[in-house]
């Protein structure tokens, strides 16, 4: 296939589901590679993270490779963060993997081909090769791909330029959350509540062996007003659901194992540059879990317009 995009590879201790994440990086046969890796967190995990590493040594066509490899464990927060950053000093662009998502063969060429096809265009941040659509029974998408206010990074690929709108330490967050701005970017309450509680808890945690840097790039996305590019079919499974994983422990999760298929060429662009909202309800209330009832809705109407009723009559409630 022999991908011209640079191709970043985030590994830790996982040498089982790299293997697998590395054996589809292979086909592809990227002219670039950028491997990146955490160092252990104890000496009885030394030995999975230097197999891990080894696995990526299994070279066998034509590529220019640069690791960056932490000595000593940084913590998904300060690993990732850096590594992009190190990404994003080395290559324009990148198709990003880390060792647990497993892409179809064509994750690759259609992150190639957007990539250029809006490589100047400001508005879209990021391609993404998840699509969790597969039980929303009102998704429709005429194209090979949607636009989303929701950038979601199990396998996606980006910009430097959208790269430098990041920031881990989220510095501009409380003068960001008191604004009006906030509230027209995400006019959902339900949800700018769920991103409101989140971010501030990421502001204030900066303990690198709890805290995370995915949502600091929802939130320099968001911020800017950014979009993601969605494809019309999941180009991603992620296979680290497990009790050995950062974050994705649990095999029962909906998410987990999802089916992958393929885009075929030539991809159908879309007209205009619309999120698809029905998409995107989906989205925050099947993968996000946030609570989009009606009754919900009246409850943050009556907390966000009348506070001091709203609690008068909660208070109420609950002494009956």
């Amino acid at each position: 296939m022999a991908i011209k995009t640079p191709v970043a590879f985030f590994v830790f201790n996982r040498p089982e589901t790299t293997k697998r994440v590395w054996a589809a990086i292979r086909q592809a046969a990227p002219e670039k590679l950028l491997i990146v890796a955490d160092g252990p967190r104890h000496n009885e995990e030394k030995a999975k993270c230097l197999a891990t590493r080894a696995i990526t040594e299994e070279i066998n066509w034509p590529c220019e490779v640069t690791r960056n490899y932490a000595e000593k464990n940084l913590g998904c927060r300060q690993r990732v963060s850096s590594g992009l950053d190190w990404v994003f000093q080395n290559a324009e662009r990148a198709i990003i993997l880390e060792d647990d998502c497993l892409p179809s063969e064509s994750f690759f060429y259609f992150c190639e081909e957007l990539l250029e096809k809006y490589r100047t265009n400001e508005k879209i941040k990021q391609v993404a090769g998840l699509n969790t659509q597969a039980g929303n029974k009102k998704f429709h998408c005429k194209d090979s791909y949607y636009f989303s206010q929701i950038p979601q990074i199990w396998g996606w690929a980006s910009w430097r330029r959208a790269w430098r709108n990041y920031d881990v330490d989220m510095n501009d967050w409380p003068e960001f959350k008191n604004s009006e701005e906030f509230k027209k970017i995400l006019p959902n309450f339900s949800v700018r509540q769920y991103w409101q509680h989140l971010w501030d808890h990421i502001y204030q945690d900066k303990n690198p062996a709890t805290s995370t840097w995915d949502a600091q790039w929802f939130y320099a996305v968001v911020k800017n007003q950014g979009l993601s590019i969605v494809p019309q079919k999941n180009l991603i499974t992620n296979i680290g659901f497990s009790v050995e994983a950062t974050h994705a422990k649990g095999s029962q999760d909906e998410k987990n194992n999802l089916s992958r298929t393929e885009l075929t060429k030539p991809f159908r662009h879309p007209s205009t540059m619309a999120i698809n909202k029905q998409a995107d309800d989906y989205t925050w209330k099947f993968v996000f879990r946030i609570n989009n009832s009606w009754g919900k809705k009246i409850r943050n109407w009556l907390k966000q317009m009348c506070p001091n009723g709203y609690y008068r009559l909660r208070s109420w409630f609950k002494a009956e």
